[in-house]
């Protein structure tokens, strides 16, 4: 353990209360005083909010820092820490349910989820980044198998990623840090379903590259129609598709416009997937995002990979983050439209509860901890 010296004793943090609605409680506690050898202390600028910061509450009936999102600077590393430098600018992502979240003066995240950011780029835009690209990425390149963009330069397999993939609620930010990736990585073309604000979404597809967008709103039945269209004129089999969106049993309807030996990505562990309406030979298969850090799903998690699966996504998500590195550094890959939550800290109730009222746009909230 590494021992911490010029930060101050206390600081503020927030916990959130699974109430209704949502309710907050800013506190004054002890700042982190000792670090593991792979972890770093960072003084939060700017924290930012995901839907499972009230959701996994809600469930779990918890009270806790929820947030897992955060951009600021290093104050502290661990001893085997070496690529990340006293007053760096970085961007990270913090275990879910343990100590020291995003929504506080200082946040401890381990290495390997840490990402340093040029000056280019504002706290607020990377704080929007980690924990949804982590999702995607992780949905993509290790539960749907295709090569992640580090991977792709391998001659043979220069074409693999080239399969079309349908992407369902297109447009939240988990739906846009996927078209992002998928790009980036040489899949589609990408069939994007999405509805209202979608502006942001479509500045990403590729008319040229065979990328559609389809408006869900024009009904179940017309969209499924207008895929199966989509995909009869690519000359291409449909058998990758993700449910950004898993409520509502929104994954029948995905799977349900796949061909046989498909494979639909969801989010959801309060799910069992297992409606009769699932095609046969369709396969669900959850996301879960804390893998990053744990290597393993939790026990009872729904659609789980294979043990062995899961615990290589610790180095998978380590990989990541230093490519992130690379290319925000080459402006090849930039955060989500944000919405600054007035009140920093104080804040944070009045986002939550317009993320579980549904009023975020397709927006990430983010809140200024250190005053701009």
């Amino acid at each position: 353990m590494g021992s911490i010296s010029e930060t101050p004793a206390h600081m503020s943090t927030v916990t959130v209360r699974p109430t209704t609605p949502l309710s907050t409680e800013l506190s004054t506690v002890p700042t982190p005083t000792t670090l593991s050898p792979d972890q770093v202390l960072i003084k939060v600028h700017v924290a930012a909010s995901n839907p499972k910061d009230w959701l996994h509450l809600v469930a779990r009936k918890l009270s806790l820092n929820s947030g897992d999102d955060l951009a600021g600077t290093v104050v502290a590393v661990g001893s085997n820490v070496s690529r990340l430098q006293i007053g760096a600018r970085v961007a990270a992502f913090h275990p879910m349910f343990a100590p020291f979240g995003a929504y506080a003066e200082y946040a401890v995240a381990p290495a390997h989820t840490v990402l340093k950011i040029p000056r280019i780029m504002s706290y607020e835009e990377a704080a929007t980044i980690p924990l949804v690209t982590a999702t995607a990425a992780l949905t993509l390149f290790r539960r749907q198998g295709f090569l992640a963009p580090w991977e792709i330069s391998i001659p043979t397999c220069k074409d693999f990623n080239a399969k079309p993939l349908l992407i369902y609620a297109a447009s939240s930010p988990l739906g846009t840090y996927l078209v992002k990736l998928a790009k980036l990585a040489g899949i589609g073309p990408i069939i994007a379903i999405g509805g209202g604000s979608s502006e942001y979404l479509r500045t990403l597809l590729d008319n040229q590259a065979g990328d559609v967008f389809l408006d869900y709103r024009s009904g179940i039945s017309k969209v499924q129609e207008a895929v199966r269209r989509t995909v009869k004129e690519t000359g291409l089999t449909l058998r990758n598709a993700i449910d950004a969106y898993s409520e509502n049993s929104s994954w029948v309807n995905v799977a349900q416009m796949l061909e046989a030996g498909g494979r639909v990505s969801v989010f959801s562990g309060a799910n069992k997937y297992d409606e009769e309406a699932i095609p046969a030979f369709t396969e669900i298969i959850y996301t879960f995002v804390g893998s990053a850090h744990e290597g393993a799903y939790k026990p009872g998690m729904p659609k789980q990979p294979a043990p062995e699966e899961a615990r290589g996504d610790v180095e998978f998500a380590g990989k990541l983050f230093l490519w992130l590195e690379e290319v925000i550094k080459q402006r090849k890959f930039e955060g989500q439209p944000f919405d600054v939550v007035p009140g920093g800290l104080k804040g944070v109730e009045a986002g939550l509860n317009r993320l579980r009222d549904g009023k975020a746009a397709g927006k990430k909230l983010v809140y200024q901890v250190v005053p701009n």
